[in-house]
């Protein structure tokens, strides 16, 4: 990965406490203010805003040379970050930061009161997090990735070839889905879903390409253990047993690692190909669920089918 140099220069009359990075050109693309220093913990906590929301490479350099400064000489052992809910999470996590907390209606920006993250990390776990990679699982024939918006650029040929065919399965969807800026805003939140534990959002692909999507949403631990299953399938690879290659691999992910109970999945009525899928894999239906989704433009009656571990 070719590196773009960053710097940071102190706002001299705020006492060492709000800083500017710039890029190689010398524009400010972002600034961070030390909201508190803990010389007992060897901690210390930043608020840092960033103006170049899309340049993610742009961003995770500007956060790694801010990290490695406050670590380099030992003077602090643990760094947290507050950043505004809308900023790409991916590069947070590339470099070993964890979500560590959700800060609700904590800033008033563009007129409104927003959420922030709270991101942490300490010096052991920066060092050793040299290579990050994203949750990937394998089927017979498919591969199954971590929706990201590194993957930007397959999601929106994926939904553009896909735009009427989904048009009778899915949500009605705005035109700006349809574009660059869409699809990231849509894979932002997948991940940011993904790093609260709320949802897993997988692409299916199969030679290189991506032919649909797998979806384990509704988490839930304790005593119900148990998710929602959702997916999708590009409409030229149909009929060659790719989709049930794919849940195959999330079905075991689910029961296996996640050590969930029991996963539910519905299809319209009249979706007889998906219906057959869930058979074949094992799923009992449950009834009808009146008035389940809005597809098309109106309230849908869905069909529920569960699956129960074995285990």
């Amino acid at each position: 990965m070719n590196k773009t140099k960053v710097y940071m220069e102190e706002i001299k009359e705020t006492d060492g406490k709000e800083f500017i990075i710039r890029d190689e050109a010398r524009i400010t693309i972002g600034r961070f203010t030390i909201v508190e220093r803990n010389s007992a913990n060897k901690s210390i906590m930043i608020r840092l805003r960033f103006y170049r929301e899309g340049d993610r490479s742009l961003l995770r350099e500007s956060l790694g040379a801010m990290t490695r400064g406050f670590l380099r000489d030992g003077s602090f052992f643990k760094v947290n970050v507050i950043v505004s809910d809308d900023i790409s999470t991916v590069p947070f996590t590339e470099l070993g930061y964890t979500l560590e907390g959700i800060l609700v209606n904590n800033s008033y920006q563009d007129s409104r009161i927003r959420n922030e993250y709270l991101f942490g990390t300490d010096n052991t776990r920066f060092n050793q997090f040299k290579e990050f990679k994203l949750l990937a699982l394998d089927g017979e024939r498919v591969s199954l990735k971590l929706a990201s918006p590194e993957n930007v650029e397959d999601y929106l040929i994926y939904y553009t070839e896909n735009r009427e065919f989904l048009r009778a399965l899915e949500p009605h969807r705005n035109a700006e889905f349809y574009t660059l800026t869409g699809q990231r805003k849509a894979l932002d939140e997948n991940y940011k879903q993904y790093m609260n534990g709320l949802a897993i959002n997988f692409g299916v692909y199969y030679s290189g390409k991506l032919i649909g999507k797998v979806q384990l949403s509704n988490l839930v631990y304790g005593g119900f253990r148990s998710a929602t299953l959702g997916y999708a399938l590009h409409k030229d690879f149909e009929g060659k047993g790719l989709m049930n290659d794919a849940l195959k691999a999330a079905i075991s992910y689910a029961f296996e690692e996640l050590m969930l109970h029991r996963i539910e999945a519905s299809t319209l009525l009249d979706n007889y190909k998906s219906q057959n899928v869930l058979k074949r894999l094992g799923f009992k239906l449950v009834g009808i669920n009146e008035k389940y989704l809005y597809i098309n433009g109106k309230w849908q009656d869905h069909y529920t089918f569960s699956l129960i571990s074995e285990s």
